[in-house]
């Protein structure tokens, strides 16, 4: 099934985009949260500073904080040898052939359908038709990042009481012992 990317210039990529920024409001509001655009660290972590706003070919493993989501709404492309990325999360894969938005004025595409949404671990699979010995393609998911303010708390499993024990005392405790 061919995934369509809209240019910018036309009003349904500004609906879709406010339609995945709200979808990010929602998050944030659930985790009591902040919203960012999506930048290398978000992707790369550590090694943000080795790639920055480009694309690493290969695989890409995304190890997303706990709470933290990831919206994905459209893509930029200025490699024209950059022809498509693949999405991998629990074992479904969102591929978009992302070569045709190199040639759009603005070089972003805007995806027409519900955006992407991604939590806890995905890989990004970039894929690219060069034959020069490159480690990048000059391409970036554009979409938002939500994130909680403090980490979530762990939840602990309530006590067990043993057997026999009430509420706020023993078992088998007579008055006057």
């Amino acid at each position: 099934m061919p995934v369509w990317f809209l240019s910018l210039a036309r009003g349904e990529s500004v609906e879709a985009i406010k339609k995945a920024y709200s979808i990010a409001v929602e998050h944030a509001r659930k985790i009591g949260g902040r919203i960012e655009t999506i930048q290398p660290k978000h992707i790369y972590g550590e090694s943000a500073d080795q790639f920055g706003y480009t694309l690493q070919i290969g695989r890409i493993t995304v190890n997303l904080p706990p709470g933290a989501v990831l919206v994905v709404w459209g893509f930029y492309n200025a490699d024209e040898y950059f022809d498509f990325v693949r999405f991998i999360q629990d074992g479904r894969v969102y591929e978009w052939f992302v070569e045709p938005i190199a040639y759009y004025p603005e070089r972003v595409g805007v995806w027409i359908e519900e955006p992407l949404i991604f939590r806890n671990m995905l890989y990004i699979d970039v894929h690219t038709t060069s034959t020069e010995q490159r480690d990048r393609v000059y391409g970036w998911p554009l979409g938002y990042f939500v994130s909680p303010l403090q980490p979530p708390q762990e939840v602990k499993p309530p006590k067990m009481r043993r057997f026999g024990e009430k509420k706020g005392g023993r078992a088998g405790r007579k008055e006057g012992e």
